[in-house]
């Protein structure tokens, strides 16, 4: 049926060895799950080069995958923060680990500028940073890459920007008494960039303000192109059995901005292409986000796939604390009595008998963390590489 086809892509149930980060799990207390967001990104990699012992977990930008939350798992961590809202990072996510026992908090807003202040006011609460400034716009690629570099070498903060933002407000709400500004800007972003130079100057008259400029290359659109594309090819998969008109509307004008931008890279034009790219790639995430909203939809009315998709959830947590050496007998065992249950169509004992899984499973996590721990990280095969 087209819908398992879909649930699949959405899981990300591929068998794959993925490489991870090599961090002795003894020494991990934190974990950071982010999307594969170029802001929320810089953001998640910028805390992890100004601490120590924490972990970097990607998830592709609004999609969820459940055996991400089994690599989580595979750190045992004392604590998860989620960078991104829940458009970002699905709720499943949260859901999972809290039904471990696992402590999550989010850190977000309603886009990624507010995501970028409500991170920074965190973490100005828990780190001493300097008062330096890195301003770069919001959906610049190649800008984010270098004042992510510039804000680790300087422990400055990364504020992100758009034609839109108030300078003072934000100085205001981060309670800063800026004493160095840097701005890093690619000719695309040139427009946006001017339009902040002018509030600095307005405003804070006394500050120090330094310009990097970026210059716009090959490779630099390649990338951008590459990335979109990427994006595309995950709305087109997810959207193939989406019932939101606007879903194709949008798919259409990415897949032509993505085309149009391979062509003035072919000619060339690597400015022009890197915008278009931008583009495609922000139209492709309004893709993903109303396709993922349709198929929620679509399994909360509907028991049965319903209640699938919780034990592909589980199953997941089950199978890689089984590779990590916890005894998981009494949970296979309910597992296997949940899935006879909705196969005779007995919803309802289902149902209570997924509530005792649950319970048996925080269970088999809580006696196993400290094991997990003592092994070490394990690679996670199972998982979509983000």
């Amino acid at each position: 049926m087209m819908w398992k086809k879909v649930l699949s892509i959405v899981f990300g149930l591929m068998i794959l060895a993925v490489p991870v980060r090599p961090v002795n799990a003894t020494d991990t207390t934190l974990v950071i799950l982010v999307s594969d967001n170029e802001a929320d990104c810089a953001l998640a990699n910028y805390i992890a080069n100004i601490t120590s012992n924490v972990v970097i977990i990607k998830t592709p930008w609004g999609v969820y995958d459940p055996n991400i939350t089994a690599e989580i798992i595979s750190y045992a961590p004392e604590e998860v923060i989620v960078i991104g809202g829940p458009i970002a990072v699905p709720d499943e996510y949260i859901e999972d680990l809290r039904d471990l026992g696992i402590t999550v908090e989010r850190w977000y807003g309603k886009n990624r500028y507010e995501t970028n202040l409500a991170v920074l006011k965190n973490i100005t609460a828990r780190f001493q940073l300097q008062n330096r400034v890195i301003l770069v716009a919001g959906k610049d690629l190649a800008g984010i890459k270098k004042a992510l570099r510039l804000a680790i070498q300087e422990r400055a903060m990364i504020i992100l920007v758009n034609q839109t933002t108030d300078i003072t407000r934000i100085m205001e709400m981060l309670g800063l008494r800026i004493k160095s500004v840097t701005i890093v800007e690619t000719p695309v972003m040139n427009r946006t960039m001017l339009m902040i130079q002018k509030q600095l100057r307005e405003r804070l008259k006394e500050c120090n303000c330094t310009k990097v400029l970026i210059n716009m290359t090959a490779e630099r659109a390649l990338e951008a192109i590459q990335m979109a594309e990427e994006k595309i090819n995950t709305a087109r998969e997810l959207s193939r059995n989406a019932t939101n008109p606007a879903i194709e509307n949008v798919l259409k004008i990415a897949e032509k901005q993505l085309e149009d931008a391979k062509e003035a890279y072919n000619t060339g034009k690597y400015g022009l292409a890197y915008g278009l790219a931008i583009a495609a790639k922000s139209k492709a995430e309004v893709v993903i986000r109303l396709a993922g909203e349709n198929m929620r939809m679509m399994i909360m009315t509907k028991t049965k796939l319903k209640l699938e998709k919780e034990l592909l959830r589980i199953e997941a947590r089950i199978r890689v604390m089984e590779r990590l050496g916890v005894n998981v007998t009494v949970a296979l065992q309910l597992m296997e009595a949940v899935r006879a249950a909705i196969k005779n169509g007995d919803y309802d004992t289902a149902q209570e008998l997924m509530i005792k899984l649950k319970e048996q499973l925080r269970i088999c996590y809580m006696r196993g963390k400290k094991m997990i721990r003592g092994r070490g990280h394990m690679p996670v095969r199972g998982r979509r590489k983000p």
